[in-house]
């Protein structure tokens, strides 16, 4: 075989491996070349505004428990009739101020006024049958029985007497105590039973207020202890009351106790049904310090809050104590001089750098 066969058959396979080759060569060289580093700028990262507050302990604060209750007459009287009869006439009209002893209406008493006049005629006539009997006596004309049988028909009318004085007195009823006259539960005309109720009658000069107290305050009571209570339907009225009730028993469902305070209101003004609350004093707390329940943050377990330590965020977990309406007691955790995050610490961090802004407030 020639040469110049030879070299045409191998002359493709030969071309195609120096290819391959070449190009593996050029593949390595490529993967050689150093990658080409960019230069990375770090980021600034700038501070979070916050608004801060100077932490000053108060001198002394009352510890006052606020329970509400609502404001009740000190006593509601019914009055009833005594006797049964029909209502011949009213003497008062509903709203109207009663005084007690005052007549409130009468029952139709014809029939009673007839039968006192008999037992008084028979009274009458027996008394002075004893009388004459006891001269009898002294003359010999009678004896001792005869004047005992006169002695004791004269005191069984007397008594006759008295039960029909005192039935024409029922016929008329008078009000009990002094007030206003609420209701007038019966028309005249109307015919009524012993013991049926003619008017309620409410006692306007002393007011009450009825409240529950939690079991562990019912220490801090005592039968006359003066205590203040708002009204906040008459523009946040405040006046004192005196603890007048304290029961003895606790509710077993509730483990409170009910409490009665009586107000003064001999100036009309409280009204039995609006709604009070009795400010009851508990103790008196010392160097106490008051934050923002806003810049409490709450976890799982326990509560935090930052404060502002020379140009970072500090986080300080926190002991709670009295709520006092939007602010809060801190027991532990926060002294003197510390300067609170009260706004923008849900957006930082222990050690975030932060800026103090004034409040836009």
């Amino acid at each position: 075989m020639s040469v110049r066969t030879i070299w045409k058959r191998i002359k493709k396979p030969l071309i195609s491996l120096v290819i391959i080759t070449a190009a593996g060569f050029a593949v390595v060289s490529v993967a050689r070349i150093p990658p080409r580093v960019e230069e990375v700028v770090p980021k600034e990262i700038l501070p979070v505004n916050v608004e801060v507050m100077e932490i000053v302990p108060i001198p002394q604060m009352p510890d006052v428990v606020e329970l509400p209750g609502a404001l009740a007459p000190k006593r509601i009287v019914v009055v009833p009739a005594e006797l049964r009869g029909r209502i011949e006439k009213l003497y008062c009209e509903e709203g109207q101020a009663v005084e007690a002893g005052q007549k409130l209406a009468e029952l139709d008493n014809a029939l009673l006024q007839a039968e006192y006049e008999r037992s008084k005629a028979q009274y009458e006539f027996d008394d002075r049958t004893r009388e004459r009997s006891r001269e009898l006596l002294e003359r010999g004309v009678l004896n001792k029985s005869q004047v005992e049988e006169a002695e004791a028909r004269a005191v069984v009318s007397r008594a006759v007497l008295e039960v029909a004085r005192t039935n024409l007195e029922r016929s008329v009823v008078y009000a009990p105590t002094s007030g206003v006259l609420n209701d007038l539960l019966r028309e005249q005309g109307e015919y009524v039973s012993a013991g049926d109720g003619i008017a309620q009658i409410v006692e306007v000069d002393q007011v009450k207020v009825v409240i529950q107290i939690p079991e562990k305050d019912v220490q801090y009571l005592r039968i006359g202890a003066r205590i203040p209570v708002l009204v906040e339907a008459l523009s946040n009225l405040r006046v004192n009351g005196e603890v007048t009730y304290i029961s003895e028993v606790a509710d077993e469902s509730t483990r409170t106790t009910r409490v009665e305070v009586t107000i003064d209101n001999s100036s009309g003004r409280l009204r039995g049904g609006l709604i009070a609350k009795a400010q009851i004093p508990r103790r008196v707390l010392h160097s106490v310090v008051m934050i923002p329940l806003s810049a409490v943050i709450p976890l799982e377990e326990g509560r935090i809050v930052y404060v502002a330590n020379e140009g970072v965020a500090e986080r300080r977990i926190v002991e709670l104590g009295l709520l006092k309406g939007s602010d809060v007691q801190v027991v532990e955790g926060l002294q003197r001089g510390d300067l609170l995050i009260t706004s923008g610490q849900r957006q930082v961090g222990p050690g975030q750098q932060i800026k103090i802004v004034e409040s836009e407030s």
